[in-house]
């Protein structure tokens, strides 16, 4: 987990690949979504950023967070097929 700064960006990515390994595109939607530690949500469901095939990301904006861990949910949505990550970050 890593530790950043409050009111720096904190870049969240991800990548997505197939059963073999090769990065793929989620055919629907590529989303996340960022709650606190009192599970307030602070992003909800967003786009995120194709940066190539299969490299998203996600650029948040800590000015207005508080200190503490942050969830991180990606939410790849390939037709009715629905995949989760989580991930976390910490704000000082």
């Amino acid at each position: 987990m890593a530790t950043f700064q409050i009111g720096e960006t904190v870049i969240c990515s991800i990548e997505v690949k197939d059963d073999v390994g090769a990065y793929k595109d989620p055919a629907t939607s590529m989303k996340i979504t960022i709650t606190d530690k009192f599970s307030v949500v602070k992003v909800s469901s967003v786009d995120m950023t194709k940066d190539s095939t299969g490299k998203y990301h996600y650029d948040c904006q800590t000015a207005d967070y508080i200190d503490g861990k942050y969830n991180v949910r990606y939410t790849a949505t390939d037709g009715t097929r629905i995949t989760m990550e989580i991930d976390s970050f910490t704000l000082e």
